[in-house]
């Protein structure tokens, strides 16, 4: 991590910090604030990921076909994204991520960006 993104975290602590002084101050102990920042972390890691993974998926589904990772056909974006849920090492993170489907192969798959699959669904 670069110095600057790491003064940009520095600002947003301090913004919390002023913000949610009341729930700060609800941690009487030491492991009681390093169990709340903890919540707070994992729920940014979540957060920040989500919204990543998110951006990809649009950027992805603006692209209106993808090659079918088994036969190569070229197959259409399906018009409705599709809801997942991931389990990374800080709890769950959702999204959308768009769908194909190979009439050909008779299988859906997720594309990745640069237009070929990167999972079979």
């Amino acid at each position: 991590m670069d110095d600057r993104l790491r003064r940009r975290i520095r600002e947003v602590a301090r913004q919390l910090v002023a913000e949610e002084k009341s729930t700060f101050r609800g941690a009487r102990t030491l492991l009681d604030l390093e169990n709340l920042t903890v919540e707070m972390g994992d729920e940014l890691v979540r957060q920040l990921a989500s919204m990543d993974l998110g951006e990809r998926s649009q950027e992805v589904a603006g692209e209106s076909m993808h090659d079918c990772p088994d036969c190569g056909r070229r197959c259409p974006v399906q018009a409705d994204l599709e809801p997942l849920i991931l389990q990374g090492r800080r709890g769950e993170i959702e999204y959308s991520e768009p769908r194909c489907h190979c009439p050909s192969c008779r299988r859906d798959f997720f594309p990745d960006s640069e237009g070929d699959s990167a999972s079979g669904a």
